[in-house]
């Protein structure tokens, strides 16, 4: 609607101010920034120029793309002996005008004949010039616009882009993307895939459309696309026990291939002690457990890794205490019967096994808490010892001995 009031106001100046519309010349050149015309307007251009019947025509135009309205120039000059005529211009659209220095905007794209008919001042026809002009119209840049989604979950690097761009008049006919990664695409399909690079840190690619109308009209759309680390880790962790029996603590450390050297290590030891960080890192358990320990491997504070594996840990004060009670059973002329009393404890786990010796190369390791054993008398009083090892199911051992006397017949 705004083109046509400018046509039908110019028209009516004209008809008003015949002589000044008639006699006013407007010759397009590069120093020409253009006449405001439904919208700004870039500088006329594409000058074409041709010379019929001793009238020299001209015409030209302004870009059809956004911001501007694409506007057509037109000059006649015509020679000395028809300085009176007057050039009336038919411009193929409908629409006419009548001067030396016309504008007209053509509001669909086609291909037009222009007819200049050449009047004398009594407004005899002299003679008539018709050529043909492209016009692309308006409205006929494009707005760009797409979405980016994951192709593959199972690839994070692997997404799917789709233009939603769109033109008002005309067709897109190409698709530039940019995908800041290095390299670019060209198709005249919406819908295209792109892989980018599996790199070892996280990265946010500036993706760029451009989108081409057939009128030669571009539009850009930028949107950035997440792209998180790919990462190809295995393995899991070494624990080490150390000092088990006095002080029990373990050595943790990562066994893995394919982490990045700034990772952090997070450990979570299932004792609610919370989490630690470090690598390698030392833990004490308390108590006896199967704990299921679970290291998580960060970057950037963003996980991209996790494992976890049983560690049987025996806690604290796990070494068993060996004690022991003696005495006489019953007592003759040739022996003396002794019985022995495990009084051993535990304070943190179980016992596996009570070892006792004897003496005389007698060993019971029959997990017997309670012994006996006759000692034979000889011409003279003797002493012997008489162990006890006990073992605590960490493995962990003591020792506690008693001294018997045996006296002479």
């Amino acid at each position: 609607m705004k083109y046509s009031f400018f046509r039908i106001s110019l028209l009516l100046s004209c008809v008003s101010l015949y002589v000044s519309c008639g006699k006013t010349v407007d010759t397009p050149n590069s120093e020409d920034k253009g006449t405001i015309i439904g919208g700004v307007t870039s500088s006329f251009k594409d000058t074409v120029s041709f010379v019929s019947n001793n009238i020299t025509i001209k015409y030209s135009k302004t870009s059809q793309c956004f911001p501007s309205n694409e506007i057509f120039a037109f000059t006649a000059t015509p020679a000395s002996n028809l300085s009176n005529a007057t050039f009336n211009w038919e411009f193929g659209d409908g629409q006419v005008m009548q001067g030396t220095s016309v504008k007209n905007i053509y509001e669909h794209a086609g291909t037009y004949t222009v007819i200049v008919k050449v009047k004398d001042a009594s407004g005899q026809l002299l003679n008539a010039i018709s050529f043909s002009i492209e016009a692309y119209g308006q409205q006929v840049t494009p707005h760009a616009s797409f979405y980016a989604q994951i192709y593959d979950i199972n690839y994070l690097n692997n997404y799917a882009f789709t233009s939603q761009s769109s033109v008002q008049r005309g067709a897109l006919t190409n698709y530039t993307w940019d995908w800041a990664d290095g390299s670019s695409t060209s198709t005249a399909n919406a819908y295209t895939p792109h892989n980018f690079p599996q790199v070892a840190e996280d990265k946010t690619y500036p993706v760029k459309l451009i989108a081409t109308a057939n009128s030669g009209c571009k539009d850009t759309a930028t949107v950035s696309v997440y792209v998180p680390a790919v990462y190809s880790i295995s393995g899991d962790f070494d624990a080490v026990r150390y000092d088990a029996c006095n002080n029990e603590y373990f050595i943790f450390t990562p066994n893995i291939k394919g982490a990045p050297n700034n990772a952090t290590f997070s450990w979570d030891f299932a004792d609610a002690s919370g989490t630690a960080i470090g690598a390698p890192i030392k833990k004490a358990f308390t108590y006896q457990n199967n704990y299921d320990v679970k290291m998580t491997v960060y970057l950037n504070g963003k996980q991209i890794y996790k494992v976890s594996k049983n560690v049987l840990a025996y806690g604290q004060n796990i070494r068993p205490k060996a004690l022991m009670l003696k005495n006489v059973v019953s007592s003759d002329a040739a022996t003396v019967k002794w019985a022995f009393y495990s009084q051993s404890n535990i304070p943190h786990g179980y016992f596996t096994g009570y070892l006792w010796d004897l003496g005389g190369g007698v060993i019971d390791d029959n997990f017997n808490t309670y012994v006996e054993k006759t000692f034979q008398k000889s011409t003279t009083a003797a002493t012997y010892s008489v162990k006890l090892v006990v073992t605590g199911n960490s493995g962990c051992k003591d020792t506690a001995t008693a001294i018997v006397t045996i006296p002479a017949k």
